[in-house]
């Protein structure tokens, strides 16, 4: 208990044990106190008179600076609140007080500029972030965001909100208008300042996001919407046309107009490619021998190129060549993949490797549950390599055991294809509970989750199923279908099977329990969860009430305490997360600036997403979203977040 906010040897402490707690005085608070924080007001400022009579607030948005100007009590609803930040010690228990925000700063009028070429988009209004995401923020501020956004996460959210982000129409200013906030020094990430030294335009940014994303029809019809872009950014144009090697569709005749100012023998490559696949032999010719010239004899790309154009088929010595356009040329010469070629890491070139349908099968599904993963593949696409790998001998009936002891994409296809095999409904149940614990909890939220989701669908939420009710709500919330997580969840309260009781925090995240049923879940659920629970059990328990707190159930500090061993709640940067992108969340939030809010909380979240990421940053980020109007999104986040944690008592999955 040292160091907490209930020990009674620190100053301020409140004294639990003479029966007096937070909530009964907050009940307390009477017009005489708030009387006495008016009367106050002419000596000091609002926040310190009531700071004396109640405590300062605990904030997972920042508090507005004090010297900016005289605050004065405001009807604006006051940033979200949580006691997962630090805060000075209280004078007296902590509770809610009148907002105080600080004035705003004086209207500056400035003649308008010509409108910037770079703000159109596919998305506006409501479809997007708003009229326009971007206003109040410099494109010094916002080119490094945007060059530094993760592509590889397993989030289906943040990959829909980073897309909405992209393709909202809107743009930074080229410097901040008069009156506007500072967002703040512009953050270093990675190759970010020197894409934006060289005086990359907005629009050639988010065109390269969006292809690095997999998304290359969106990345097509934006460039198309900015005149002249891609004819001055060879780095967009080149993303652009990798996405469309490796994703589709292809317009060939847009892609070699697009290369035709550039000198690389990336553009002859992809010439030379278009003509093979158009049939255009003596035109694959002339290219070929333009390359060997440009290129050299060396360059691994050529063996593919000769095969195209009716050559033999390319050796090992070929398969060097991982590049965008040599795996679209494989895929088009029917050239296989060999399995060592897993050893890629990215997920962008694994998803060309699954579509190739030249390459083993087995080698296919591999590739395509790690680019399904990161968001490369879909559902539907995963299904199918499952379906198409061969079963040898009778695998199909040993298929429990095989996937069991296997755990990888062969065992999870087995699985699917004995499911497929049999009628019994007491295998079928035990089939389907394989597949969903088989399923990574990092991935649960993606693909891989929605194919075991998909196995699942084919069992009824019957009594005989009970044992699969607890698992089966964890998969359905994860992947957001409710309406399937809510059947088995009602199955599991009325089963009361011994797992069920940890997928209470799941179940009011994601809108499970009837209206009201939230706070008077709570304190059942805590109690079993901390009952003999070790240090890493009660760190998940603390990641989830902070997750609570950030969609808006009320958290008592007897639940902190509990959970804590009476440490009382984390405060401060989550380890490992860059300070500045912290405290620079709370303050575009605060400021009202969507687009560098969602920016910001996209590059806090990276590439390990809502699961990969510590719940309280995870809720932090959702508690700033929600402040820019963005509830749908933030609770989404924390949903995906909760079903990676949720767990029954005594494990540490």
């Amino acid at each position: 208990m040292s160091g907490s906010r209930a020990d009674p040897s620190r100053p301020g402490a409140t004294r639990r044990g003479r029966g007096i707690s937070r909530s009964s005085l907050a009940c307390a608070l009477t017009a005489r106190c708030l009387a006495a924080c008016l009367a106050a007001l002419p000596l000091m400022t609002m926040d310190t008179a009531c700071a004396q009579v109640v405590g300062p607030p605990i904030r997972l948005t920042p508090s507005a600076d004090p010297s900016a100007s005289v605050p004065v009590p405001s009807p604006v609803a006051p940033p979200v609140t949580s006691p997962v930040e630090e805060a000075a010690p209280p004078a007296a228990p902590s509770m809610a007080v009148v907002p105080v925000v600080p004035r705003p700063p004086p209207v500056a009028s400035q003649p308008l500029g010509p409108p910037d070429p770079d703000g159109a988009g596919l998305l506006s209004g409501g479809e997007g972030l708003g009229g326009d995401p971007w206003r109040g923020v410099s494109q010094a501020d916002a080119l490094p965001l945007l060059a530094a956004l993760p592509v590889n996460t397993p989030s289906p959210t943040a990959k829909a909100l980073q897309r909405r982000l992209l393709l909202s129409a809107g743009s930074p200013a080229l410097a901040v208008s008069a009156g506007a906030p500072p967002s703040g020094p512009a953050p270093v990430f990675g190759d970010a300042p020197s894409s934006h030294r060289s005086g990359r335009r907005f629009g050639a940014l988010r065109v390269t996001a969006l292809a690095r994303l997999g998304d290359a029809r969106a990345a097509a019809e934006l460039a198309d919407r900015l005149p002249g872009l891609l004819s001055g950014d060879e780095a967009a144009a080149r993303a652009l046309t990798d996405a469309e090697l490796l994703f589709g569709p292809m317009e060939c005749a847009k892609a070699q107009a697009r290369g035709q100012g550039f000198e690389d023998p990336y553009w002859r490559k992809v010439d030379l490619y278009c003509r093979a696949r158009l049939g255009d032999r003596a035109g694959a010719d002339l290219a070929l021998a333009m390359l060997r010239e440009r290129a050299g004899r060396a360059d691994p790309f050529l063996p593919l190129a000769e095969s195209l154009t009716g050559g033999p088929p390319p050796g090992r010595r070929a398969l060097l060549d991982a590049s965008p356009v040599a795996l679209a040329a494989m895929r088009t010469a029917r050239v296989p993949v060999p399995p060592d070629a897993l050893a890629l890491t990215d997920p962008a070139l694994l998803a060309a490797i699954a579509t190739n349908p030249a390459t083993d099968p087995a080698t296919r599904a591999s590739a395509g549950e790690r680019a399904a993963a990161a968001l490369f593949l879909d559902t539907r696409q995963l299904l199918d390599l499952y379906a198409q790998i061969p079963v040898r001998g009778d695998e199909i009936l040993r298929a429990r055991d095989l996937a069991g002891r296997d755990r990888s994409a062969y065992g999870r296809a087995l699985l699917h294809q004995a499911m497929a095999a049999t009628m019994d409904g007491s295998r079928r149940v035990a089939l389907a509970a394989l597949a969903v614990e088989l399923v990574d909890p990092l991935w649960r939220s993606g693909p891989v989750g929605g194919a075991a989701a998909a196995l699942l669908d084919t069992v009824s939420p019957t009594p005989d199923a009970a044992a699969l009710a607890p698992a089966a709500t964890r998969l359905y919330a994860a992947v957001g279908r409710l309406d399937a997580a809510k059947r088995w969840y009602d199955l599991a309260q009325r089963g009361r099977t011994a797992d069920a009781a940890w997928l209470w925090p799941l179940a009011a995240v994601s809108g499970l329990l009837p209206r009201g049923a939230d706070a008077a879940g709570l304190s059942p659920w805590l109690a079993e969860a901390v009952r003999g629970a070790g240090d890493d059990a009660r760190t998940r328990v603390a990641g989830q009430l902070a997750l609570l707190q950030a969609v808006g159930v009320a958290v008592p500090d007897s639940a902190w305490l509990a959970a804590t061993d009476g440490a009382g709640p984390p405060g401060g940067v989550v380890g490992g997360v860059d300070p500045a992108l912290w405290q620079r969340l709370g303050d575009a939030a605060t400021g009202g600036r969507v687009g560098e809010t969602v920016a910001v909380a996209l590059l806090l979240l990276g590439e390990g997403g809502p699961t990969g990421t510590p719940p309280r940053l995870v809720a932090r980020v959702a508690a700033n979203l929600t402040a820019v109007g963005l509830e749908g999104d933030a609770r989404a986040l924390v949903r995906e977040a909760m079903a990676a944690l949720v767990a029954p008592t005594g494990s540490e999955r």
